[in-house]
């Protein structure tokens, strides 16, 4: 291992001492655990043999040629393909499409056949009068316009749902695929420092029978062990939920196998405040939804109105008048019909329509108003949770990443002079983990929270 950290006698120090000093560099998980395994002795090096750390990652390796490889841009694209939510929603504009064909339709015309002065043996043909007509109605100019302009309103709204949902979705995505990506983290360290702590035991107990240690560092050794075992199978359920998420939220079958390709990676969210404001409310498709919700009910209150007003019926007919006054030779007339509907009981339907219309308009702009406080809150929210998340990660990548760092460094140095035993350095090599842990953690947080931002301005219904 190419390393700057190694073990030196006294005299190799020494002679060391007038050197060129190394530069620091910070220790990655397994130089951690290769360090730590050196100091404790051979005692512990001759009980980790190449079988075991092949037998560690059997299980990933094998995973890892039966499962799909899956980047995060994979995973959001297979979701928008087979969500069932945004399936649904997709569906959704057709059938507002189709709604918008029903508005235009135009009334079916009306053929009619009427037989007067029919004989006692009824037959049609010999009846006195015979009338063959044809009836269409005929709609109050704007009428049909206005149920046309009203459907197509909720066609808008319907792709603005579809466009919702599909951010909202994209953004779950992101979080249960880094949530996936933290659970298997905390397996892998977990696995890791189980081995550890197993040959690590065996040198107590190797100690312990020597006489050269306490029984009470095998117990607390033991503890350690079951305590991380437990921690295991806990982590292993939790992953099975998480990689379950994942897999609904992609429109996959349940126990799917992914191999995730992406990595939680900090990046500086450098984008003002109001810039977000401004730029996450312009994109809300919820917001637009309940715009166009506004010009909807307006539309339906131009239609409400129109219904005081009366429609038509024209009509033509064929009729035979036998001995009537008729051009010679012929008994046939041709008659034509115009009608009007009387909306003479005006104040009960036509006034209750237009009444509820009135109080639609007024319930969709408290909506409106109410979304607009509702969505700049959300995105304020969602802004500070970044600026936390990332203050937290700022927190690691400053102090207390090198502050564990250097901790463990001078408790390698404490324990090669004999100044702490081996439970006191497996401590600081403990709290070193959790920093790790922690700072996957804060990682967690911050991507988190900026996929949560990416949604914000979007509202589930």
């Amino acid at each position: 291992m190419n390393s700057h950290f190694q073990w030196v006698g006294v005299s190799e120090r020494a002679s060391m001492a007038t050197a060129p000093a190394q530069p620091k560099r910070r220790l990655c998980l397994p130089e951690a655990i290769s360090i730590a395994v050196n100091l404790i002795g051979d005692q512990i090096r001759k009980h980790i043999s190449s079988v075991r750390w092949l037998l560690l990652f059997i299980p990933f390796t094998v995973q890892a040629q039966l499962a799909t490889k899956l980047s995060l841009r994979e995973a959001m694209s297979r979701a928008s393909e087979n969500n069932p939510t945004v399936l649904s929603a997709r569906r959704e504009i057709d059938a507002a499409a189709g709604r918008v064909l029903q508005s235009g339709r135009i009334p079916n015309p009306e053929l009619s056949i009427t037989f007067n002065e029919t004989p006692s043996n009824l037959r049609l043909g010999d009846a006195g009068e015979q009338d063959i007509g044809l009836s269409q109605t005929i709609e109050f100019p704007g009428k049909r316009g206005s149920r046309i302009e009203f459907a197509e309103h909720g066609r808008t709204i319907a792709e603005h749902a579809l466009t919702r949902v599909q951010v909202i979705v994209a953004s779950q995505v992101k979080n249960a695929y880094y949530r996936v990506l933290l659970t298997r983290e905390v397996m892998e360290n977990l696995e890791f420092s189980i081995g550890l702590v197993g040959d690590f035991l065996r040198v107590v107990t190797d100690r312990y029978q020597a006489g050269s240690s306490s029984y009470v560092d095998v117990i607390r050794t033991k503890v350690e062990v079951t305590r991380l075992r437990n921690d295991l199978v806990e982590t292993e359920r939790d992953f099975q939920v998480r990689r379950s998420e994942l897999n609904m939220l992609l429109g996959s079958a349940v126990d799917a196998q992914f191999v995730l390709t992406d990595s939680m990676v900090y990046e500086p969210f450098m984008v003002s405040r109001d810039s977000v404001m401004s730029v996450y409310e312009g994109q809300s498709s919820f917001l637009k939804t309940v715009e166009r919700e506004v010009d909807r009910s307006r539309s339906l209150l131009s239609l409400s109105q129109k219904s005081y007003l009366p429609d038509f019926n024209l009509g033509i007919a064929t009729q035979r008048r036998p001995g009537q006054i008729s051009p010679s030779g012929s008994d046939r007339y041709l008659g034509f019909q115009f009608g009007l509907s009387v909306p003479l009981w005006f104040w009960q339907g036509p006034k209750g329509e237009v009444q509820e219309a009135e109080a639609i308009v007024d319930i969709s702009r408290f909506r409106l108003e109410a979304a607009q406080r509702l969505v700049r809150q959300r995105i304020a929210n969602a802004y500070r949770d970044v600026i936390v998340a990332e203050e937290q990660v700022r927190v690691f990548e400053t102090s207390l990443l090198s502050d564990t760092e250097d901790e463990l460094r001078s408790g390698i140095s404490a324990y090669q002079n004999n100044q702490i035993n081996a439970i006191d350095l497996f401590d600081i090599y403990r709290t070193y983990r959790a920093t790790k842990f922690e700072y996957a953690r804060a990682l967690f947080n911050h991507v988190s929270a900026k996929s949560g931002l990416e949604s914000a301005g979007e509202v589930s219904e």
